[in-house]
Parts: C-alpha cells; structure tokens; sequence
C-alpha cells in the first residue's frame, strides 16, 4: 500500500509537472491596420512580413495578405517573450515585444506626390513592455524631425548676405547638440526600464563604445536576472567583444590586413600597399553620402597619388550587379574589391555607418578613421604631403 503511494505521488507529481508546461505555453495575437494600401500598380506589396534580426541582417518568418478594409494579423508563440520586426506592405517598419496581444495602426502607401523618407511614427497598442518601445521610438522619431528642420535652418541661413546667422550655427553645431540631446533622453529612459528585458531594444541605439560603462552594468544584471532571453547575453558578448577589437584599431596600431578580389576576380590585399598612404574607403551601391564622397577622394587622388598616396575601395554589397554597375558609372581610378561577408568586415573594422575612411601610413599603421567624408582628412594629408 506504501509502494502504491509513493508511485501514485511520483505519478501524480509528474502530471502536475506537464500541466504546469503545458499552462506555460501561450500564444498572442499582433494585428493591425493599414489607412492607406498600395495602388493597383503595388498591389502584389499589399503584404505584412513578419520577421526577426540576427545581428544586422533581417529574416522574414512569416507574412501575411492585408485585407481590402486594410486589416491583418499574426498569431505567435510567446511562450518566451521576444523581438520581433513587422514590415508593412514595404513602406512602414516597427520592431514590437512579443508578450501580449498588440495592435499595431500604420499609415502605409505615402500618398503624397512628393515621396520622401520621413517615415511616420508608429504607436504599440498593447502591453507596458511595448510602451518602451512607444517611449523609445517617439524620441527617435522627434530627434529626426529636428534634424530635418535644423538642415533647413542651416540652409536658408545660408542664402542670405548677412552671414551671421550661418555662423552662429556652424559654431554651436545643432547637430551634435541634437545627438546629445537624444542620448540623454534615451539613457534616462532606459533606467527608467532597466530590470526589464525590453529594455534591450534601446541600449542597441547607444554608442557601445562611448557608453559601455553604462550598458554593462544593466546587461551583466539582466542577464543573471533573466537567463531564458538569450539576445541579452549574446549582445553583452558582442559589446565586450568590440571593445576589444577597438584597442587594436587605435591610431598606431597595425591595420588589419585582409584581401578581397577585384572585379576580375584577383585578390587585393592591404598589405600591398606598404610604403604608400592608403586610404581605405568603405562603401556600397545604394548608399547615397558614399556616392557624394567619390568625387571628393578623386579630388585628394589626383592630387597626392604621385607623391605615395593610393586609395582602395572595399564595397560591402550584396548584390554583385549592382556593385558593377555602381563601379561604371564612378569610374573611380583606383582598386575596387568587394567584400565576400559585409558582417565580418564590418565587425573587423568597426563599423556600422558609411562611409567610412581609414588612413594607413607608409608603414601600415592606422592614423585615423572616419565615419563619413571629413575635412580633417583633407587637413591630414595637407600636413602630411605638404601642400
């Protein structure tokens, strides 16, 4: 009768131990709807994906039609709360916490005549987590709207014969001013959310580096308070991981040599650039600032080439065409390669934003980078070559 007992316990133990998984699972549903669906013209784009993102590159798991009245809809395992990031009919973008039901209400197809990318702002309907990411996006959302007005500012400012304005400007530089002010939003908000995994979502948008002493502290304690969410730890080991690679990429420091083929498909190495400065410029296709700079480094080129100076360009396309054709139309005078995996150069050299320009001395080693065309560059090679 004991034996029976005890087995009857275990049995029992182990049915409320399956009850108590199975209570844990738990699904939600993410809708939405759409005010404006796309012309008959983008009518197969009338779609929501549904997707996740592995570091910088973005995965869709899932998508669905929008209807007619503009409404649609997900229902997810959130057994395990996470991220994930809604695409709408490819003109709206908003990142949500999976943890309860949420709605999400889009503008859609930009039907003004005049397209521009001011992307609109987008409020979660849902759970406290996703208020956050509410908090969040809307300090994003006004930063930029600043910045448009401040670059309008700065232009008309400009235009006029009176050129006190435009100094004034340029000396109290509202851009940075703007940067600062949107970092300490963020960071106070972020304490405000601290011992809550969403909180992820706005420590990726600091500068690891400029504020590592501040994300450490709150990712070493969600990660011990929170070990299911695996993003958390990995992104902890990501930020230790670049700080590392950031010593090595200090002024003085040897230059990492990779090489990379060329168009023909012959591989170019830094390395075959010792005894030259080599400005190292990394770009791509489809971005915009990286097109303006050419004709800027054409300009340092044609200007430094015969005294040791070289430029090589590593593009991190991902579309081959595209990078060809991009080449033809700059006709740059100098070695283009392409990059076989963006992800891995980036995290080499450290870099997120481009273009971005490293100078190499005759010897390999690094004297400076830069994130996007500088006039210091400019400077540097005048101190350097002398003219």
């Amino acid at each position: 009768m004991k034996k029976f007992f005890i087995i009857s316990t275990a049995l029992l133990g182990m049915l409320s131990l399956q009850a108590q998984k199975k209570a844990t699972k738990k699904k939600v549903v993410i809708s939405g709807q759409v005010q404006f669906i796309n012309p008959e013209k983008l009518a197969q784009l009338n779609k929501v994906w549904l997707g996740v993102r592995d570091g910088r590159d973005y995965k869709a798991i899932d998508s669905v039609e929008v209807k007619e009245d503009g409404k649609w809809q997900f229902t997810v395992d959130a057994s395990t709360p996470r991220f994930y990031d809604i695409e709408i009919l490819k003109w709206d973008r908003i990142t949500v916490w999976a943890d309860a039901n949420l709605n999400v209400k889009s503008r859609g197809y930009d039907t003004a005549k005049m397209k521009i990318k001011n992307p609109p702002y987008i409020f979660i309907e849902g759970s406290p987590d996703n208020n956050f990411i509410n908090l969040v996006n809307h300090l994003n959302y006004r930063n930029y709207q600043q910045m448009i007005a401040v670059s309008q500012e700065m232009y008309y400012a400009g235009q006029v014969k009176d050129t006190s304005w435009s100094a004034y400007l340029k000396k109290h530089d509202p851009y940075r001013q703007l940067a600062q002010d949107f970092t300490d939003r963020l960071k106070v908000t972020i304490q405000g959310y601290q011992d809550r995994p969403v909180v992820l979502y706005g420590i990726k948008m600091l500068n690891w580096e400029k504020h590592q002493d501040f994300i450490l502290p709150i990712l070493a304690k969600l990660e011990k308070n929170n070990p299911w969410f695996k993003d958390i730890a990995a992104y902890k080991k990501k930020v230790e991981e670049n700080i590392a690679q950031a010593k090595l990429l200090q002024p003085g420091k040897p230059v990492p040599v990779v090489a990379y083929d060329d168009p023909a498909g012959k591989p170019v190495s830094i390395g075959d650039y010792k005894g030259k400065y080599l400005l190292i410029d990394f770009w791509a296709s489809w971005c915009g600032p990286c097109r303006k700079a050419i004709p800027k480094v054409k300009e340092l080129y044609g200007k430094y080439n015969a005294q040791g100076f070289d430029v090589l360009s590593i593009s991190i396309d991902t579309d081959n065409k595209a990078w060809r054709k991009a080449m033809q139309e700059e006709n740059m005078p100098w070695a283009q390669t392409l990059s076989p995996d963006k992800n891995k150069t980036m995290d080499t050299f450290l870099f997120s934003g481009i273009p971005t320009l490293y100078l190499v001395d005759r010897e390999g080693k690094i004297v400076k980078s830069f994130t996007g065309y500088s006039e210091e560059l400019e400077s540097r090679l005048k101190e350097i070559f002398g003219s």
